[in-house]
Parts: structure tokens; C-alpha cells; sequence
């Protein structure tokens, strides 16, 4: 019954090497968050941490993604030594009726080591000593503001969010190592489990203090709770591959059976602090394939004792009880009485487990008849790949919109300052930073050549030799998109013939493996669209070639790429035309700023312009067709509206003027409100 659960988990994609794709693929995701940070002049570092980062999840298990953002501007001090004049400072206090775990934050002068006098924040409190102690919700108004175009601010504990799916927490670093957490290094155990390297990468890791207080407090909207997410994400990575399918059952035995008995109150950290504890006490031989269930029983034996004694140990913090505000004794008595029932079946509860199809999976002869180890690594990719692309168009894009505000010097000395730190990362960061800094040098290169280019063309000079070599540098950013941003360039300073050439290329390139990302916020979207061709390509664990030979993202181009941009494309820039449609735009619109377009309608278009003026009209009408073929299609994604805007175009071109009106009107009647197809209509109406 082990072994064959094992192969089960194995093929759902609790596999070494797929854990190790989901565990690189969201680290990845949490330093481009922090580059992106960075680069807006933002004080913050980005991580991804729970089931998603540690790899011990399923597609059927719909994990939530937690992240954790650090604001470095502040410093929590638990000794007025550490006071520190560069950042604003807490000091962290306790009394003998603060919980384990938990503390008060009293605010500090910026100039002085003195309390300070003043709120600084309206929900800041006094207490009756004077000192003036920090809300734990004291950016809820901020927060509030900024997702209230969702419609929501959704709270999990410390979590505040727009999305069921996201975890968004906000934390205070800690300048030293609070003392309770010197129990994971000072209490005696056998020395398997956690590797001494472990503990010592553990050691050198910060902790945090997180916006929650304890729930039968009086004064728990004061109180702020200790946090070692990063710890116990490096504990986790130490597990087996027969430690993680354990972790894995167990999580999905919580959420099957336990959950609809306690709920939440009972929750994947107590079932993960019970594995931890179980391996660190139990030999690491008894850790094997034909032994996956026995181990789970000894899991949950742990759980049985502590419920017994109505105390869960924090597995990094000494004195904390993790029943202790979240399962009273009545739950307790359910949750005993259920996990003794799964226990005196001997697990077999497992076989009723819809989750990933499991229990179907593991009946007699069900595996010969399909095996779904192959199609479940691809379903795991389409998943999580997305994630990259995304982040990579929102830098770039939030980048560009910002720029909007500024003058071509300033665009410029931006760009290059943006250019020099990514440099520095590739240099000096770790390879995770360095990996990231790589996928984005060539876009941000791209940026670059494209923006001076547009200066030289607006004073009507030639495009000299270094921005091309700029582009140049540009072209590993992803497959097409810098490389029709040179065309477009070529094909606007009357240089057609070559033009034409790197369009016949970039034709060339297209495939079946290949993937356009479009994650513009209110667009559809074409991360479930990956076609299994593109998605074998990234089995092999490269996300870097995968994301760079064999995907595309959207064509932008900011306010000072303008003359890069063929004039009819222009308009797109200036689609938010009234006070209705600025209102009707959300924060994550900030794209609308930009001309977007998709890459394969793009090189189309710019396929039927430069043989229109190089007088090829076999070749001209050869790719009409093809943008025809394209935007008539059922659903188009992406920035299928401005796809409708260049066929009309040509259109217009051809002196079909009804043709071209009929698209626009598509185009308005789909998208009423920050369309520049209402201003096509006029125009044509004229």
C-alpha cells in the first residue's frame, strides 16, 4: 500500500524533480517582486513562502500563494543598543499579560534613542506609561484604497488581500534574533534532522514580526506576532522525497476529512510542525517508499499526544502553543475522534481522497490502464510557468508607465541607472539574482535603444550604430518582442528593405512550441492556453532558454518610443480619453498608459506596412490575410481590441472604409470604455 501510494503521488507530481521546478519557479517569482520593487524606489523585499515555494502542494490541492514583504525602511529592537539612526525604529516590549510569541511595538524618535512623543500614524495608541504603541492595522486604510478597484479587501489572519488565492502579508524586520527562537538551536536532538547546515543558513536568516495579535487578547489589535516563515521554508527543503510524500498525504488527509469537522482552526502549519517534529525523533532509515503509511500513523500518533495534552509545540519558538487560540477543548475532543478513526483503519480513508483523483488512482489495475505521470507534469507547468512572464511585463511596464511623468533626460538617466544596478546584481548577487537580473537586462536594453532611437527619428537623424547594437543586446529578452520593436523602428525610419528581412525572420520563428504571455490586467488571459509542444520544452527545468527560445510577451512601447511606433499604433497610447474612463480604470491598468499589442498580430501588421511601401502587393496581401486570419478566429486573447484596430487599419488602407468601421465597432461594443476605437469611429463618421 506504500509503494503504490508513493507512485501515485509520484505521478500527480510530488516528485523530486517537478518539486524542485515549483520550488525554483516561485523563488524566481519572489526576486523578480523584490527587483521590481527596487527599481520603483521602493523600500521592500519580496519572498514567497507556505506550500507553493516549499513545492508541497498539488494542482487538485488549489494552494493559495503566500506572500511575504518586508519593509526594510523599519527596524524592530528588542534592546535600545540596536537603535539605529538610518531607519524607523520600534521597540519591541513585553509584559507578564503579552502571549507567548507575541509583543508590543512602541514607536521611537527618527533623530534620538527617546520614545516618541506623538502618533505618528491616527491609529496609533497610548498606552498608560506614555509610550505610543503601533497598531497591528495600521495600513489597513492604505490597503483598503489600493485594492479597492477590486471590489474587496479580504483578510486571513496577518493576511490582507484582494484574492482568495493570494496571501499578502506586510512585516517588520527584527535587528537581532528574538530569544524565544533561540530554542530551535539550543534544545537537544539527535543531529539528523535539521542538517547542522540548516540550522546554521538558519541562523544567519532575519526574522520578522507579522500584523496579528493573539485572538483572546484584550488588546490584540496592539500586539504583533513573531515570525521565522524563512526558517521553516529551509526546514521543509531539508525533507526526503519519502518525508515530502508523508507531508503531501497528510495535507490532503487534513483537508478531505479534518477540515469539515474543525475547519481551518486546524491548519496545514499544525500538520506541517508535526512532521518536523516526527522526523526529528524518529530514526532517518525508517524514511522509505514501503513505509510511507507506518510513518504517517507516527505522524499522526505526534498529533495525538499534543491534542491529548491540549498543547502543540511551535517547532522554532520556545513557550508557544499552537492550539492556543485557534482549537478549544470541544474541537480538540473532534479532532482526536477523527484522526483516531483514520488511524484505526490503517489510513485506508486514503482511498476515498478526490483530491488529484488519488483515491481512483491507487484502486487495482487503475495505473496500467492510464498512466498520468507525463500529462500531470505538463498540467503543473501550465500552472506555475505564467508566473515569470508576468513579472517580467509588470516591471517593464510599471517601469514605462512611470516614465510618462518625465522628460526624455530623465526617461534616459532612469533607464541607464535601472541598467547599472542589474548589472551589479548580475555581478554580486546570488544566483537567483542573478538569474532574474538576466531575463530582465534585455528588455530594459530594448527600452534603451528603442527610446533613443525615437529621438533620433523625431530630429529626423540617422539612427547610429550604438543603438542598434543596444537592440542587438536586446534580443534574447524572448523570442519576437524586442526584435519586432527593432523592425517597427526600422519600418519608421524608412529603412523597409531591412525591415523586411527581420520580419521574414521573425516569421520564421513561429511554431507550435511556441507561447505568446499576455498578462495585462482586464484582458484575457493565455497562460491556460499553453500548448503541450511549448510546455515539453520546459521539463527539462530551464525556464530561462524556455522563457527566452520559446515564449513571447506583449510589444510595448512608452511616450518617449513614440516615433518607434507606426502612427495608427499611436493612438493606443491615449485610450483613457474621458473623466469616466479614468474611473473605470483599476491600479493594475497601468499598461493602458502604453501601446499594447500581441506579437503575432504586430508582425503581421507590420508585415502588410512594409511591403505596402517596398510595393509588394502579393507579399502585402499575403499578410492581410494572415492578420485576418488571426483576429477572425474565436477567442482571441490577449489585446484582441487593438489586433481589431490594425486590421481596420489596413482596411482603411485598402479603401474599405465599411470593413473597417465595422471592426471598430466590434472592438467599442466589447470594450465600451477606455477603447480608442470610440475616437476611430468618430473620426470616420466626420
Amino acid at each position: 500500500m506504500s509503494r503504490h501510494l508513493s507512485r501515485v503521488l509520484d505521478d500527480i507530481g510530488v516528485i523530486q524533480d517537478m518539486t524542485d521546478l515549483r520550488r525554483h519557479i516561485h523563488l524566481l517569482n519572489g526576486t523578480l517582486e523584490t527587483m521590481s520593487l527596487t527599481l520603483r524606489g521602493y523600500n521592500e523585499i519580496a519572498y514567497i513562502v507556505g506550500s507553493q515555494s516549499e513545492g508541497t502542494t498539488t494542482v487538485g490541492m488549489d494552494s493559495d500563494t503566500d506572500h511575504f514583504n518586508i519593509l526594510t525602511d523599519y527596524l524592530v529592537v528588542f534592546d535600545w543598543a540596536e537603535w539605529d539612526r538610518d531607519k524607523k525604529i520600534m521597540l519591541a516590549i513585553k509584559d507578564n499579560t503579552t502571549p507567548p510569541q507575541f509583543c508590543y511595538l512602541q514607536r521611537l524618535k527618527r533623530d534620538l534613542p527617546l520614545k516618541m512623543d506623538h502618533p505618528v500614524k491616527p491609529t496609533d495608541e497610548v498606552d498608560e506609561e506614555g509610550r505610543w504603541l503601533v497598531s497591528n492595522n495600521w495600513d489597513d486604510k492604505y490597503l483598503w484604497e489600493l485594492y479597492k478597484p477590486f471590489g474587496q479587501l479580504i483578510s486571513h489572519g496577518p493576511s490582507k488581500s484582494f484574492s482568495d488565492k493570494i496571501d499578502l502579508v506586510f512585516a517588520f524586520p527584527c535587528a537581532s534574533m528574538p530569544e524565544e527562537c533561540e530554542f530551535l538551536f539550543r534544545r537537544p536532538r539527535p543531529g539528523h534532522y535539521p542538517k547542522p547546515e540548516t540550522l546554521a543558513r538558519a541562523r544567519r536568516c532575519p526574522t520578522f514580526l507579522i500584523p496579528q495579535g493573539h485572538k483572546f487578547s484584550e488588546h490584540k489589535h496592539l500586539q504583533w506576532r513573531i515570525s521565522t516563515s524563512l526558517w521553516e521554508r529551509f526546514l521543509v527543503f531539508d525533507f526526503t522525497a519519502e518525508q515530502q510524500h508523508v507531508y503531501v498525504c497528510l495535507k490532503m488527509i487534513r483537508k478531505t476529512f479534518i477540515k469539515p469537522v474543525v475547519g481551518d482552526d486546524f491548519s496545514t502549519f499544525h500538520m506541517k510542525t508535526a512532521v518536523m517534529f516526527t522526523i526529528e525523533s524518529c530514526q532517518p532509515d525508517i524514511w522509505h517508499r514501503d513505509n510511507i503509511i507506518a510513518c504517517a500513523v507516527n505522524c499522526l500518533n505526534t498529533l495525538l499526544r499534543w491534542i491529548r495534552m491540549g498543547k502543540c509545540p511551535h517547532f522554532t519558538t520556545g513557550g508557544v502553543n499552537l492550539f492556543d487560540g485557534k482549537l478549544d477543548k470541544r474541537q480538540l475532543f473532534k479532532l482526536q475522534d477523527v484522526i483516531t478513526q483514520i488511524k484505526s483503519h490503517n489510513m485506508w480513508c486514503i482511498y476515498q481522497i478526490e483530491m488529484d483523483m488519488l483515491g481512483f488512482h491507487l484502486l487495482p489495475d487503475i495505473r496500467l490502464l492510464d498512466d498520468r505521470r507525463h500529462s500531470n507534469q505538463l498540467r503543473i507547468l501550465r500552472e506555475i510557468l505564467y508566473l515569470i512572464p508576468t513579472w517580467l511585463s509588470a516591471i517593464m511596464t510599471q517601469l514605462m508607465s512611470d516614465s510618462r511623468q518625465q522628460n526624455i533626460y530623465e526617461a534616459v538617466h532612469g533607464i541607464i541607472g535601472h541598467l547599472q544596478h542589474l548589472h551589479s546584481i548580475c555581478n554580486l548577487g546570488s544566483s537567483l539574482e542573478r538569474e532574474a537580473a538576466s531575463l530582465l537586462l534585455p528588455h530594459m536594453y530594448g527600452s534603451l535603444a528603442s527610446t533613443l532611437a525615437s529621438c533620433c527619428i523625431a530630429r529626423q537623424l540617422p539612427v547610429p550604430q550604438f543603438v542598434i547594437n543596444l537592440y542587438e543586446l536586446s534580443f534574447t529578452s524572448d523570442l519576437m518582442s524586442t526584435k519586432l520593436k527593432y523592425a517597427s523602428m526600422l519600418y519608421c525610419s524608412d529603412q523597409c528593405a531591412v525591415a523586411a528581412q527581420v520580419l521574414t525572420y521573425c516569421d520564421g520563428l513561429l511554431g507550435p512550441d511556441v507561447h505568446h504571455y499576455c498578462t495585462c490586467y482586464d484582458r484575457p488571459q493565455t497562460r491556460k492556453r499553453q500548448s503541450d509542444a511549448h510546455l515539453e520544452a520546459g521539463l527539462d527545468g530551464n525556464i530561462t532558454e524556455l522563457l527566452k527560445s520559446h515564449s513571447t510577451l506583449c510589444v510595448s512601447f512608452s511616450i518617449h518610443e513614440m516615433c518607434c511606433v507606426p502612427a495608427h499604433l499611436q493612438f493606443e497610447m491615449f485610450r483613457t480619453m474621458t473623466h469616466e474612463d479614468q474611473q473605470l480604470r483599476h491600479n493594475c491598468n497601468d499598461w493602458m498608459d502604453l501601446v499594447m499589442i500581441d506579437c503575432v498580430p504586430f508582425l503581421h501588421y507590420l508585415q502588410y506596412l512594409v511591403y505596402r511601401q517596398l510595393g509588394q502587393p502579393v507579399r502585402k496581401l499575403a499578410a492581410l490575410q494572415k492578420l485576418k486570419d488571426y483576429v477572425c478566429r474565436s477567442g482571441v486573447p490577449g489585446h484582441y481590441d487593438t489586433a481589431y484596430h490594425v486590421l481596420a487599419h489596413c482596411w482603411e488602407l485598402e479603401n474599405w472604409p465599411d470593413e473597417a468601421f465595422d471592426l471598430y465597432q466590434q472592438s467599442a461594443q466589447q470594450i465600451p470604455r477606455n477603447n480608442i476605437a470610440n475616437w476611430h469611429l468618430a473620426r470616420l463618421l466626420q
